[in-house]
């Protein structure tokens, strides 16, 4: 009933104290809201003014109506600034730039995105760790999401991901039933490990210089993280790698991780990134939010 010409014109009259000023507002005759206002006090079964000479004066039922109707209104508005922001987002779409070693990771999230906002658009592109960056930093993709990203005040740091480099293994490999394991003890087994094109590496050659001197010794250098867990499953070696680097193969069990026990390995971080002085789309935002939220839910262990 109060979605209505009869709610409008009611709260006008009470906020102008008289049908002919209430008209004047509307742009309506008089006797229209008039009307309405006889209409809305049969529905309700009692009178909601008093008609005096100077004007209407409302009455305690017409008191307890007006608040109704006015949080009604404010509701409305809420409402419909909602829709707008919907009708807003069917027409949106983001650009995503990601590193190889997170494509797992930005699928799923994706998918799930896309159940609550069907219709956002996506372009998804996949560089090197410092191609996201520069990206981000020419305009041209709207999220970023990379490894280790450097100290740079043009860059913003929407969430970051903090975890260990290790062994990924086969369930039946007898490394598998291990808490830990050192680098040393890595050296007698044949690793697969990142070749330099991917970010992993630096930070593997780093802690292999520290722990273990000389060039790392691998069975295999491999340039795509799936290419790594292939290998790895059929029994080819075992694979360095970071448990966010599998996390769907840890979960079915059919790769075991092992973290690094040495002291002074750099942590490896996966970032969401964004240009700083840049306003996001409200897609791109709420993507960003989004993505933040599975990072805080994401069952890999974290430091």
């Amino acid at each position: 009933m109060l979605l209505s010409r009869a709610a409008l014109y009611f709260d006008e009259v009470a906020r102008r104290g008289g049908l002919r000023r209430a008209a004047d507002v509307l742009h309506i005759a008089p006797s229209a809201v008039d009307r309405q206002i006889i209409q809305l006090e049969e529905e309700m079964g009692t009178q909601l003014f008093e008609r005096t000479p100077t004007g209407m004066r409302m009455t305690a039922a017409g008191e307890l109506l007006i608040d109704g109707v006015r949080r009604w209104r404010r509701d409305l508005q809420r409402i419909q600034s909602e829709i707008d922001n919907l009708v807003g987002l069917r027409r949106g779409s983001v650009v995503i730039g990601l590193v190889e070693g997170a494509t797992e990771f930005i699928a799923e999230a994706v998918a799930s995105f896309q159940q609550r906002y069907p219709a956002i658009q996506f372009r998804m592109e996949v560089f090197g760790a410092q191609g996201v960056i520069d990206q981000v930093m020419a305009g041209d993709i709207d999220v970023g999401v990379t490894f280790n990203p450097p100290n740079n005040p043009v860059i913003r740091l929407d969430r970051t991901m903090i975890y260990r480099l290790g062994l990924v293994v086969h369930p039946d490999h007898p490394l598998a039933g291990r808490k830990e394991i050192s680098l040393a003890e890595c050296a007698s087994h044949p690793l697969i490990v990142p070749s330099e094109t991917l970010s992993l590496r630096r930070v593997f050659d780093i802690a292999w210089g520290r722990h273990v001197g000389g060039p790392p010794r691998a069975v295999a250098e491999v340039s795509s993280i799936g290419l790594i867990k292939s290998l790895t499953m059929r029994g080819a070696g075992v694979g360095l790698l970071t448990a966010f680097d599998a996390i769907s193969e840890i979960q079915a069990g059919s790769l075991i991780f092992v973290p690094l026990s040495d002291e002074r390995i750099d942590l490896s971080t996966l970032s969401i990134v964004s240009a700083s002085g840049r306003t996001l789309s409200v897609p791109a935002s709420l993507l960003i939010q989004h993505l933040a939220q599975i990072m805080d839910q994401q069952g890999v262990p974290v430091i």
